[in-house]
């Protein structure tokens, strides 16, 4: 539907502009274009100069007008046009105007003799008029009403030097009409898209700051930059419109060296880098700096010309250049063309870039084929539905990632609340068939209670201590165990299943029988950490069928002792508040992130991609290991204040000293201090691990 209504408004765009440029005015005109004559002068020449050599005028070609460089001999020189006419009677004793669709350059025009109106600058402060719609509006006395009319306009060419076609004699009001009709699709209208564009750049840089885990969002960047940079390429076009804000200092060649040749340079860039992040590419590190190698030489180029006609002559270097950026983003764009994932991108870019390449196609026809000069470049408007194509793609795009998450969310909300029905359905049935059954909350928490080990144990070179505190009548959702032989500490894991009460306490008790078999085979089998936790996710997803929770977690792995007492540690992580490492070393507690690879996703969701890349350190005498549930960061007191890991850090550098069990009560003594007669809202399970001396241990009895 939003397509089928984008459409619908670029086919209205586009019928407008063309009833418009070719509407019929009815009132009275007369064409002069046919009148037309130059002379070629140096630049000092002045009106007293030329008035000599009127008879050394030669005819003005149409063909010749859009392109005055041509018919100069000396590049340097100016050209005087001159247009004599006779008043056609039903223009006689009216107020007139000239009307003359463009002339690029600078230019001062005299009606016998006698200043009219200026555009533009003289060198030394060169200024180009550009496309502005110029009129010249004549009095009745300067007029010979029954006689020969002579205008002499005085022309700065520059590199870009041509005159519209389109000239001829009309009343003031038609003549200011079609002068603002051709300024509003010359410079107005492309000022609008300018403005657009703008709102667009700091839409897709807000996009792109706020999306930081969407692993495409460089799209969302490069489209930002395209639209920014498009602004400074269309620059010059609206320039006269905004004249206001532009810099004293701001001199023309340095308009059209930084906008015109540099934003150009710099969109056909970004374009290419908008092309391959839209495809979901990535360039390898030699890829992009040869790619701003390219980008950079034609601008150094560019910018060490010291002249508007040296940059003219400058462009096919600048199209050469372009067309090799190209290369790298045009070779995947038919590749994703083959490839059937990827085809529907690749077709929606070549629908997308579409329009310009149409207005290219009819820009080359009309304005270097000279059928129709005076239209504006439909290149620029074919650019900027190009645009907003990509614009309502992109939003298309996170318009239903944002109802994929929105659905996902209610999904789960509804689950579980669909669940907590469910069990408390089944808990009811059951409680009338059997007294043990009928204890509900009470039989859940005493299975819990049996399968979870001990909460406080030493071993060899350990010291454990777990503090464990379910919110709802002793039904937790958090999970504890540890792994050992003969002593021996193997391995360690604490894990948060999501919701609270009978739900989660159940998927516990499912959890930990598929967790401690992967951990005993995983240690068997000598598989990594990482991959024992991937195992865990897939038999979980398989075992839980329809039951739609999840899980985050930790899962270490201890090695043996060495000789110096020091012990390897490594450890996965499933989404789980970071754990804690305090190095007796170097006296400071250090949280355990990954350092290159990123970890993403967790346990129980099916299609959902995950990364648990491992982490290793070691651990020596002193060294205290801390892991929780969020349930104890993210408490709040009266106050509305979180507890936060920061108090846990403070409290374990100030107690390190002592044992594992004493370093656990200080830190829930703390807590309960925090939270006053607050209740904690969510379960919380805090494990102390601290390294004693291996040679120091004596087993259980």
């Amino acid at each position: 539907m939003k397509r089928s209504v984008l459409a619908v408004f670029i086919i209205l765009i586009t019928v407008f502009t063309f009833s418009a440029c070719s509407s019929n005015n009815k009132t009275a005109r007369y064409d002069v274009s046919n009148f037309v004559s130059y002379l070629e002068t140096p630049p000092e020449y002045e009106l007293g100069d030329v008035l000599p050599l009127t008879f050394d005028f030669k005819p003005l070609s149409k063909k010749n007008m859009s392109n005055l460089i041509k018919v100069l001999e000396n590049k340097d020189n100016y050209i005087w046009l001159k247009i004599q006419f006779v008043l056609p009677e039903d223009l006689r004793y009216r107020d007139l105007g000239l009307y003359i669709g463009y002339i690029r350059g600078a230019d001062l025009l005299f009606l016998n003799n006698i200043s009219i109106r200026q555009y533009g600058e003289f060198p030394p402060a060169a200024n180009s008029a550009g496309f502005t719609g110029q009129y010249f509006m004549f009095s009745k006395s300067n007029l010979d009403q029954v006689g020969i009319n002579t205008v002499l306009i005085k022309v700065w060419p520059d590199a870009f030097g041509s005159v519209a076609t389109k000239m001829y004699l009309g009343e003031r009001p038609d003549i200011y009409t079609a002068s603002e009709r051709i300024n509003f699709f010359n410079a107005k209208i492309i000022l609008s898209f300018a403005a657009i564009m703008l709102v667009i750049f700091f839409i897709y840089i807000f996009l792109y700051v706020v999306m930081k885990n969407y692993e495409n969002r460089n799209v969302y960047l490069f489209f930002a930059l395209l639209n920014l940079n498009t602004i400074l390429f269309l620059l010059p076009f609206f320039l006269s419109e905004i004249l206001w804000a532009k810099p004293t200092w701001l001199s023309y060649t340095w308009v059209i060296r930084l906008f015109l040749y540099g934003g150009s340079a710099t969109t056909i860039y970004f374009a290419n880098s908008f092309i391959i992040a839209y495809l979901k590419e990535k360039n390898p590190p030699a890829i992009i700096i040869a790619r701003l190698i390219i980008y950079i030489i034609p601008l150094i180029w560019g910018f060490t010309r010291t002249s508007t006609k040296s940059l003219n002559n400058f462009m096919p270097i600048l199209y050469f250049f372009a067309s090799i950026q190209f290369a790298f983003s045009i070779p995947r764009l038919i590749k994703a063309l083959i490839d059937k994932e990827n085809r529907k991108d690749a077709i929606f870019l070549f629908i997308g870039f579409s329009p310009v390449i149409a207005g290219v196609i009819i820009d080359s026809v009309l304005k270097f084929g000279n059928l129709s000069p005076n239209l504006p470049f439909f290149t620029i408007y074919g650019w900027q539905i190009t645009l907003f194509i990509f614009l309502g793609s992109l939003l298309l795009r996170f318009g239903a990632m944002y109802m994929h998450n929105t659905e996902l969310n209610i999904k789960l909300a509804d689950f579980t609340n669909h669940l907590e029905d469910v069990v408390a359905i089944r808990t009811k049935e059951l409680s009338e068939a059997n007294y043990v059954l009928s204890k509900g909350l009470e039989t859940v928490a005493h299975v819990q209670k049996n399968f979870l080990p001990s909460k406080n144990r030493v071993f060899r070179g350990w010291d454990l201590a777990i503090s464990y505190n379910a919110v709802d009548n002793n039904v937790s959702g958090d999970l504890y165990d540890y792994y050992f032989s003969d002593g021996i500490l193997d391995g360690m894991g604490i894990f948060d299943v999501s919701g609270h009460g009978i739900p989660a306490g159940l998927m516990t008790i499912l959890a930990k029988s598929i967790i401690s078999q992967h951990f005993i085979t995983g240690k068997n089998q000598e598989e990594s950490i990482s991959n024992v936790l991937k195992d865990i996710n897939k038999s979980y997803i398989k075992e839980k069928v329809d039951v739609e929770n999840y899980i985050t977690g930790l899962l270490f792995r201890f090695s043996e002792f060495n000789k110096k007492d020091v012990c390897s540690v490594e450890f996965a992580n499933a989404g789980h508040p970071y754990p804690l490492l305090y190095s007796a070393a170097e006296n400071k507690v250090i949280e355990l992130k990954p350092e290159n690879e990123k970890q993403y996703g967790i346990l129980g969701v099916e299609g959902l991609d995950v990364s648990f890349p491992p982490i290793s350190f070691r651990a020596s005498p002193d060294d205290i290991i801390i892991c929780y549930t969020d349930g104890l960061t993210d408490c709040t007191n009266s106050s509305g204040k979180d507890f936060t890991k920061e108090r846990i850090i403070k409290t374990l550098q100030d107690y390190h000293h002592e044992s594992a069990i004493m370093i656990m009560n200080r830190i829930m003594d703390k807590f309960f201090d925090f939270i006053g007669h607050e209740k904690y809202k969510d379960d919380i399970t805090l494990i102390v691990l601290k390294r004693s001396n291996s040679k120091d241990y004596i087993e259980e009895i």
